[in-house]
């Protein structure tokens, strides 16, 4: 299997400022429950009367999840006790400014729970606050004691029983600012808390979205239970969205063969009125086809010491496994052809305290799902570009686990993540690495019920390693690798201008003339997708034989240290297949050390002290 690793930044921009309410409002959803008839399931109910932004968590109304409608001190409200998980589906807004506003009553002895999200997908919904009443945490009963956390800041306010308190939470989408505000009974309102919106409860997220509302009694039947009423939702201050304007809007060059490179700046403005976010490459096409067949891993070739990570759990636990393969990772090896099938090992492990048992590994009844996400922005995955799910009954044990996507994906100079979803057993042993030297943030990643993605040996130790997934690409690549982006991925603040710069190399190339596209995908709704059309045309090389001749470049092929005997030697610089500079060298003995990079064929350009180039083949086999 080919191993690949790459280092990608992923850059997060952080706007503060104040957002208050403004007198310009448009409620979008009002509900005292003054309509409804007590007794009856609250998503139910509203649901007959048109009120359809009421939902349970597992979207049954009418279910055990749905809470009711009851009467307290003579109004109806919500009424929501252990077992009860209420949503409050908000649409998924991604700008402007938006007010929720609640009233919640927690009678003597009791504790309650609400939350935001940014995705509300049941078990695989993404968490953006969180608020605690007369608890210390989740799980922990505090009487009193109330936490607003976002952002993993946890802010603390008192909280009474048996009196409303009020509630408002302010998001503004296009600051990417949150702000929770809390008023107690006969009191003045006060701010709890403030944090940057999109990085969610733990302050590792990257969604500036606002999906739904969330209302839980979440320790037991003993001891959780709350009233809810007079809930409001409103956008304030009109509607708002990014707009781009990207420029150049062609780009052509020309190029003499394998000794020049040249740069071309491309200028990306946001003209609009809320935070533009964009991901970006060169899209070089497809090619024509073919049976040819390539693997693409981080994992070893040969799974000889593989490690197992369980996690303790007293229920069933969701993960997403999953490889980051960046466009200048993959190269020229399979940029053109299709991503046909994914693969998966799994093991079974054996106790180390009693060898003849199997430890558990995946929950009985629930299935393995494989997929390939395309590129998103600030190094996050983007839409699923294929899924395919199997039962258990397809797994092969101790060794690779072949799917075969129902549509192959173009593999074109994106980004490309290749995932696996599984539901481990309690105490169960299904995320297995190749116990080699991980490419941390890439190779390794996991989450869990759909959050942040995170490397797993940042948390769990570096000698776990890479993920023992990977993809199948087949068909004939095109070239590739000759335009590289010094970013594919940004955030852009209201009035907030940004530049990419396009790298054209020839090094490597056959004259002619390649054709391909600088991709952008924006949150732009005026321009989702927009493209430059780029031509890069080659001419006959520039390198003089003779001086080419003039250096002795050995031992060549190398495992290690290179040495460069000529005369007048200024500096080498040092470029990959794909033409992408990866070190100058200029010291007095011209010793180029080799021995930290991977097996392939490298070029030296030997520049001397008069500005005159000499190209030499440098193959690395260690």
């Amino acid at each position: 299997m080919k191993k690949v690793s790459l280092l990608v930044l992923v850059a997060l921009f952080l706007f503060a400022g104040n957002v208050k309410a403004q007198d310009e409002a448009v409620v979008l959803i009002e509900d005292d429950f003054s309509a409804y008839t007590v007794g009856d399931k609250l998503a139910q109910g509203a649901n007959a009367l048109g009120n359809n932004w009421w939902t349970t968590w597992s979207y049954y109304p009418g279910s055990a999840e749905d809470g009711v409608i009851a009467e307290y001190d003579g109004n109806k409200c919500a009424h929501l006790t252990f077992g009860n998980d209420q949503v409050l589906d908000l649409g998924g807004v991604q700008a402007g400014v938006y007010e929720i506003e609640l009233d919640i009553l927690i009678p003597e002895g009791k504790n309650g729970y609400f939350n935001a999200l940014h995705k509300f997908e049941s078990i695989d919904s993404e968490w953006a606050m969180e608020a605690h009443l007369h608890m210390a945490d989740y799980q922990t009963p505090a009487p009193g004691e109330g936490h607003a956390v976002g952002a993993n800041i946890d802010e603390q306010f008192e909280c009474v029983y048996d009196e409303w308190m009020h509630f408002r939470l302010v998001v503004n989408t296009d600051a990417d600012l949150a702000q929770f505000y809390y008023t107690a009974p006969d009191a003045s309102e006060v701010k709890v808390n403030e944090w940057q919106w999109s990085l969610g409860v733990q302050g590792t997220g990257s969604n500036r979205q606002l999906d739904a509302m969330g209302f839980y009694p979440p320790k037991d039947a003993a001891t959780s239970e709350f009233y809810l009423d007079n809930v409001k939702f409103s956008r304030i201050g009109g509607e708002t969205a990014a707009a781009l304007v990207i420029t150049p809007n062609e780009i052509a060059e020309g190029l003499p063969q394998d000794v020049e490179m040249t740069e071309v700046d491309i200028n990306i403005e946001n003209t609009g009125t809320s935070i533009a976010e964009y991901s970006a490459w060169v899209d070089y096409g497809v090619g024509p086809g073919g049976n040819q067949q390539n693997p693409i891993s981080y994992a070893s070739d040969a799974i000889n010491n593989p490690k197992g990570l369980g996690w303790n759990s007293t229920s069933p636990v969701t993960f997403e496994m999953a490889a980051l393969f960046p466009a200048t990772a993959y190269g020229n090896a399979v940029t053109g052809t299709y991503i046909t099938h994914a693969m998966y090992a799994f093991f079974e492990w054996i106790n180390n305290n009693n060898q003849d048992e199997i430890l558990p590994i995946l929950e009985p009844g629930t299935d393995v799902i494989f997929r390939i996400y395309g590129q998103g922005v600030n190094g996050m995955p983007g839409e699923i570009l294929a899924e395919k799910t199997i039962s258990q009954d397809a797994i092969t044990y101790n060794d690779y686990t072949l799917v075969e996507f129902d549509e192959p994906v173009a593999l074109t100079g994106f980004d490309v993540y290749v995932a696996i979803e599984v539901t481990a057993a309690v105490n169960g042993i299904a995320m297995n690495l190749d116990g080699a030297q991980a490419v941390q943030g890439q190779g390794d990643l996991y989450r869990q019920n759909n959050g942040a993605f995170r490397s797993i040996t940042e948390d769990a130790g570096s000698d776990y390693g890479n993920w023992c997934l990977a993809m199948l690409c087949q068909g004939a690549p095109v070239p590739a690798g000759y335009a590289t982006l010094s970013k594919t991925n940004g955030t852009l603040a209201i009035g907030a201008s940004d530049e990419i710069t396009l790298t054209l190399s020839s090094i490597g190339l056959d004259e002619g003339v390649y054709e391909s596209v600088v991709k952008f995908v924006t949150n732009d709704p005026a321009n989702p997708t927009i493209e430059i059309p780029l031509t890069l045309t080659i001419t006959g090389g520039n390198v003089n034989e003779v001086l080419s001749n003039a250096y002795n470049v050995y031992p060549n092929p190398t495992t290690g240290a290179v040495m460069v005997e000529g005369e007048n030697i200024d500096y080498i610089a040092v470029y990959n297949s794909v033409g992408q500079l990866v070190n100058v060298v200029k010291n007095d003995n011209n010793i180029v050390d080799m021995s930290s990079y991977e097996n392939g064929v490298y070029f030296f350009n030997i520049v001397d002290n008069a500005g005159q180039e000499s190209l030499q083949r440098v193959v690395v086999a260690k």
